[in-house]
């Protein structure tokens, strides 16, 4: 149990060392971090390479380097979504509002409540019921 717990610290102080983003979210500077010991994946079709404020560099040994998200646009969406290139995303999306359970809501409306699909116009009150 001992060297469990030793190797489990070892290699969260070796990904921070590496790394100056927080693993599994994005930093301050708004990139996304991947890689590292943890192989962490980017979300959607999102690519992992070397982050470059780093002082870790994966050709000079620094096999478990940490990383930054990168989204290149290599998909086409269906109709009534677009490509999000953020790296948090880098994926279709629904075009317009916001999902409202069994509705989306359209633009310059918000969901104030998903059990009935209600959408109503930012800060105006809604009733709090559950539907069917």
């Amino acid at each position: 149990m001992k060297h469990v717990t030793a190797l489990v610290l070892l290699s969260l102080f070796l990904t921070a060392a590496c790394s100056s983003g927080v693993p599994g979210g994005d930093d301050d500077a708004g990139s996304v971090f991947c890689g590292g010991i943890a192989g962490i994946a980017c979300p959607g079709a999102g690519r992992c390479v070397d982050d470059p404020s780093d002082s870790c560099d994966p050709k000079k040994g620094g096999a478990d380097c940490g990383g930054v998200c990168e989204c290149i646009e290599t998909q086409l969406c269906v109709r009534g979504s677009h490509f999000d290139s953020s790296p948090s995303v880098c994926a279709c999306v629904p075009d317009g509002g916001e999902p409202c359970g069994p509705t989306t809501c359209g633009p310059g409306m918000s969901c104030c409540n998903a059990s009935c699909g209600t959408c109503v116009k930012p800060g105006m009150a809604c009733i709090q019921i559950a539907c069917d």
